[in-house]
């Protein structure tokens, strides 16, 4: 056998192993929600709730968010508090929406460059909500967060606050599913993105979403949680390193229960997007980063060696190596295919066949780019109007205000060897 046809036998292995093996164990731990939710009946006592949604700049379906935010059927006592910026220009409308509504605020904060603080815009906005949360007479004994641009369903703090009411988990955290805003492939590419990004509650124990989670108030300050947000630039996968450091129990609740519409409205700016999530997996989870990056180079060789095969067929009527190895390396891709697409079924509401077809075949070429984005970029991060210089523990060096140009990652090496 020549050494193609071992490349390809080895890719092809590979590439079917490591889907199997992610998929046999979302399944499992599926199974098993399934099964002990059968058996978990109502709680004996609601705890006090306080949910936490960070508003930044427009938001097109505000009012739909704050609507299914008023009408959750949370059976304990629970308050709603909207964090945004005093000048932010939504300010004024989340303030008109509230209202005098009994059980939501708006807590209007400063830019945290401003602040003497060095973390994300959202964390300080965070931690200012929970500060200003305690100052109430009862304090709450759960805290749930909320992003501003989902919309909830009305079971969504019942079921956040469920297992934690039971004794079963300390923290939780749910799946996030995108509604087809057209028949659009780009659409349906950001809806396959988040479906997985939602499965990793499945795939990592203990891993949570920010915008969707809740914990404990009393664990909340046993693991110093605050600490951690004051000095970091994201919410959820610092979260998940001081759980699992802390051995925190973190329940999966693996139902869509926010849902939200794709705004990425070009190629470039869903592979940012992306290159900005694994930027943060790879600064503080970088042994998930490792095992994320190895499975999108083995899926994208599975499917170069596929297209090889098949197109010295088309060329040149004939097979480039054994029918075995070629059967072999044409099932690796199509096996990579069929991974993406079937987390169609996973969503409520399935997207058109087309759109997440042409989404199972672009994914693996834009997450290879967005890891490509996220490694060479280093520990240096512009998100919205600041940007973030991290240490190599991934706290927050410094803070440059203004939106900076980006800069692809290529003109930074080339910077870095011309200096």
């Amino acid at each position: 056998m020549d050494s193609f046809a071992l490349a390809s036998s080895a890719i092809a292995i590979g590439a079917l192993f490591t889907n199997a093996v992610l998929w046999a164990r979302a399944i499992r731990r599926l199974r098993v929600w399934k099964r002990e939710r059968v058996s978990t009946g109502t709680p004996t006592r609601w705890p006090s709730a306080h949910v936490f949604v960070c508003l930044k700049g427009r938001l097109p379906h505000l009012a739909e968010s704050f609507r299914a935010l008023e009408a959750q059927d949370y059976c304990g006592d629970f308050r709603v508090t909207f964090i945004i910026e005093r000048d932010d220009p939504t300010f004024v409308e989340i303030s008109r929406l509230v209202g005098g509504s009994p059980r939501m605020d708006v807590k209007g904060v400063g830019r945290v460059i401003d602040s003497g603080l060095r973390c994300a815009q959202k964390n300080y906005n965070l931690l200012e909500g929970i500060e200003h949360a305690d100052t109430f007479d009862e304090r709450p004994e759960v805290y749930a967060f909320c992003d501003g641009d989902l919309v909830v369903t009305p079971a969504w703090l019942s079921e956040m606050v469920r297992p934690i009411a039971r004794g079963e988990a300390h923290a939780s955290t749910s799946f996030h599913f995108v509604e087809s805003r057209d028949r659009a492939v780009l659409g349906a590419l950001h809806g396959m993105a988040e479906t997985w990004q939602s499965l990793a509650a499945l795939l990592c124990r203990g891993s949570t979403w920010g915008g969707s989670m809740a914990i404990l108030r009393s664990v909340y300050r046993r693991v110093g949680l605050a600490d951690v947000w004051g000095q970091t630039v994201v919410d959820d996968l610092t979260m998940f390193r001081v759980m699992k450091s802390k051995q925190v129990r973190v329940a999966a609740v693996p139902r869509f229960l926010v849902s939200s519409r794709s705004e990425i409205t070009s190629y470039r700016g869903f592979v940012r997007w992306l290159g900005r999530q694994f930027f943060f997996v790879k600064v503080y989870s970088p042994f998930w980063y490792g095992i994320l990056g190895m499975q999108m180079l083995l899926n994208g060789a599975a499917l170069g060696v596929a297209t090889i095969h098949i197109a010295t067929r088309t060329a040149f009527g004939a097979w480039p190596s054994d029918p075995f190895v070629t059967a072999g390396a044409i099932t690796a891709g199509a096996g990579v295919l069929a991974s993406f697409y079937f987390s169609r079924f996973l969503l409520p509401e399935r997207p058109p066949i087309r759109a997440w077809f042409g989404a199972a075949l672009l994914v693996n070429l834009a997450s290879l780019l967005a890891c490509a984005d996220a490694t060479f970029r280093r520990r240096k991060l512009t998100w919205s109007d600041f940007t973030y210089f991290l240490t190599r523990d991934g706290r927050v060096a410094r803070i440059v205000g203004g939106e900076l140009p980006p800069v692809a990652p290529v003109e930074e090496l080339a910077e870095r060897a011309i200096a």
